[in-house]
């Protein structure tokens, strides 16, 4: 049952078309959109909540969206304090505080898919690693070597290094912190396959790449785009992107993962290095 449908009869119509559909549930924190103008009715959707998910400790009102240098949204409680958690993912147990970190239990079926791609023996580099679901998933479903991942916010790295240690993957998985822009041109070597989680801002930072990269290494990119420029505009303007930086992409595949606004979505496109210029 959805919070509208546990409500309905109980609140006007015109409140209820306010009231969001669906929400997040990160560990036992609920992660939920809740106007200013229907705020009168958090303690039914509180109960509304709780009475099908007897395991909450917290709700969480989104009051500020995902911005900044660390990509942290704004919450304030409705319903308990406590607001670190831990969350189960495909085998994998990840402490997380969304007050502090960002997280999204809803590309767990991304990173489920991305680690399906991994082949035995491939180095790989998650760029904006956050609490490390990307690197720890494909460490704990896959065989790679290792694992770089980098992270720019203070909070996320302690988060990410206690997960390391609390999913056994310290032989694998490398944590560095800082910003990618400093921490990338240091590192040795290249890599089979790199990571780009971050549609805000990912372009930004391609031209990191070039030096980091052979001939069949595969990056997956992240962006947003309209849904009417999947199918021309998007590609175009990505393969220009790379080109731009010294590297052609063939793109193996586009998948949008989730919604951003009506008809704007969350794109991933797997990307093959077919040549060096």
């Amino acid at each position: 049952m959805s919070i509208k449908e546990a409500l309905k009869g109980k609140v006007s119509e015109e409140d209820l078309k306010k009231v969001t559909r669906s929400f997040e549930i990160i560990g036992d924190v609920v992660l939920i959109n809740l106007p200013d103008e229907v705020l009168h009715l958090k303690d039914l959707i509180v109960q509304a909540i709780l009475s099908k998910h007897k395991h909450v400790k917290t709700i969480l009102r989104k009051v500020g969206e995902v911005e900044g240098v660390y990509r942290v949204a704004r919450y304030e409680p409705i319903y308990g304090k406590k607001t670190e958690t831990v969350v189960k993912e495909h085998g994998c147990r990840f402490m997380v505080d969304p007050t502090k970190v960002y997280y999204s239990i809803k590309l767990s079926g991304e990173r489920e898919r991305i680690a399906k791609l991994v082949k035995p023996g491939e180095r790989i580099l998650v760029m904006f690693a956050g609490v490390g679901p990307y690197a720890i998933v494909i460490a704990k479903l896959a065989k790679p070597k290792e694992v770089i991942g980098v992270e720019i916010n203070p909070k996320a790295v302690e988060y990410f290094r206690r997960n390391v240690e609390l999913n056994k993957v310290r032989d694998i998985v490398k944590v560095y912190e800082g910003d990618v822009r400093d921490v990338v041109p240091k590192l040795e070597g290249k890599f089979d396959r790199i990571l780009m989680p971050a549609p805000y801002s990912a372009e930004d930072f391609v031209y990191l790449l070039r030096d980091k990269v052979k001939i069949g290494s595969y990056i997956h990119y992240y962006t947003f785009a309209g849904e009417e420029e999947e199918d021309e505009v998007l590609p175009k303007r990505v393969k220009d992107l790379f080109r731009k930086h010294g590297m052609i992409a063939e793109i193996e595949k586009i998948k949008a993962c989730g919604s951003f606004a009506p008809r704007v979505y969350r794109y991933v496109l797997d990307l093959r290095i077919s040549d060096l210029i």
